[in-house]
This record gives C-alpha cells, sequence and structure tokens, in this order.
C-alpha cells in the first residue's frame, strides 16, 4: 500500500527531474512541505502542501509579471499534475 511518507520522495525526485527540463531549479525551505523554484528569468514560485497531494503554486512577485512568466507557470504546473499522477499510479511504489 502506497502511504504519503514514501509519495513525497518519489514526487520530488521526479519533480526536480522535470524542471531541469526547463532550466528550472528547486529549493527546499527550512519549513516541511515548503519549497521555492527559480526559472531561468529569475521568477520565483513557492510551492507547498498541507496534505499531499493538494499542492498549492503561488507565483512570488520579485519584479515585473512577463508573458515568459506565465509560461513557466503553466509549465511548472503541467508538472506538477504529471508528477503526483505518476507517482499515485506507479505500481512499484510501496
Amino acid at each position: 500500500m502506497k502511504t504519503t511518507s514514501n509519495l513525497i520522495p518519489e514526487f520530488e525526485k521526479l519533480f526536480r527531474e522535470k524542471l531541469r527540463l526547463n532550466n528550472c531549479t528547486l529549493k527546499k525551505k527550512k519549513q516541511e512541505n515548503n519549497y521555492e523554484i527559480t526559472t531561468p528569468a529569475r521568477d520565483i514560485f513557492l510551492m507547498s502542501w498541507c496534505e499531499f497531494p493538494k499542492i498549492s503554486l503561488i507565483y512570488q512577485p520579485v519584479g515585473i509579471r512577463t508573458k515568459q512568466t506565465i509560461v513557466y507557470e503553466r509549465a511548472i504546473r503541467d508538472h506538477i499534475n504529471f508528477c503526483v499522477s505518476s507517482v499515485q499510479d506507479n505500481p512499484d511504489s510501496k
């Protein structure tokens, strides 16, 4: 049976791999289940959850929000959805 404690490390690993495809970085914050995502355009998004897999993604306004910011936000949200689905559907996870 899959438990949340097993899914989170698997999700994080897969999510990091997906973000690398877009040259984004993922940094784990000190507070549990809080992450900072930085794009090549220096946009910052905060990702967190209280109850996995209900993940919150918030844009951190550090400059001007551009069309590129929206493109990255969509890609990050797609990566989150893909990774959550993958780890939940993966029969190898225990």
